[in-house]
């Protein structure tokens, strides 16, 4: 009898187990497919057209559309950022003002030191902002695969109903996102890591199923026969955000 009830038991969980295997199996295969084309950011993108190289860390909330300028007269890029550094003998965190400078081809030409922001004001005569795209608006990417890496629940049951409990799905995928980035003459193909996705059953995901928490600062499209370079920005949750140039080579 109990010879009976262990295979009957064992005939009933067999098929978890062989779609447990074959998920496995499929998402180290997807894996390795994509991580052949797919680069990781933070390594630096060399594609065809494109160059993608890191240049600053900076406080979270210092970095946003209206803190990235060009200088229409100068042709030049204009970055008043904050960034934080840990004084040891005074034991406190200090926040300075800095601004980079940047040539109409991407390349860093300055790098000042300020005390007061009203110093860095002075910079912003002739500019126009940079527009953001893809934090809010995803037409610059396409996520063409999402493997899933951990499990995200949260046991609050009012969650999804706004403040005070919180917004968003309880249920959630964190894993890392294989995205198409569209650039003028080019596509590039980019690896992000710790991103969160809404869908549960799919690898394929719609517009805002997915936080690539990520931004591209681009010139309008009047200017950008003048520069083409564009400033991408992955905001993080802990730490300061990280600030990387793609420019054309």
């Amino acid at each position: 009898m109990t010879k009976k009830i262990t295979i009957i038991v064992l005939l009933i969980f067999m098929p978890f187990a062989m779609l447990f295997v074959i998920n496995k199996v499929s998402i180290m295969y997807y894996k390795i497919r994509y991580d052949t084309t797919y680069k990781n950011y933070q390594e630096g993108i060399v594609a065809k057209n494109y160059v993608v190289f890191p240049v600053s860390k900076v406080i979270p909330q210092d970095l946003v559309s209206e803190n990235i300028n060009f200088d229409t007269i100068n042709y030049k890029f204009i970055l008043p950022l904050k960034h934080q550094y840990y004084d040891e003998q005074k034991g406190e965190a200090i926040i300075s003002n800095c601004t980079y400078v940047f040539d109409k081809s991407g390349v860093l030409v300055s790098k000042t030191e300020s005390a007061e922001e009203k110093e860095q004001q002075k910079e912003f005569e002739h500019c126009i902002k940079l527009e953001e795209n893809l934090l809010y608006d995803n037409k610059m990417a396409d996520v063409l695969y999402f493997s899933k890496e951990r499990y995200c629940y949260s046991w609050n049951p009012f969650r999804g109903y706004g403040s005070p409990t919180g917004t968003g799905r309880n249920m959630t995928w964190e894993g890392t996102a294989y995205i198409d980035l569209k650039m003028k003459t080019e596509i590039l193909k980019l690896k992000i890591e710790e991103v969160f996705a809404q869908n549960f059953f799919s690898n394929t995901y719609g517009k805002w199923d997915y936080e690539l928490n990520t931004s591209v600062y681009q010139l309008p499209v009047e200017f950008q026969k003048i520069a083409d370079v564009a400033f991408f920005v992955r905001h993080k949750s802990y730490g300061p955000n990280e600030l990387y140039v793609i420019k054309a080579r």
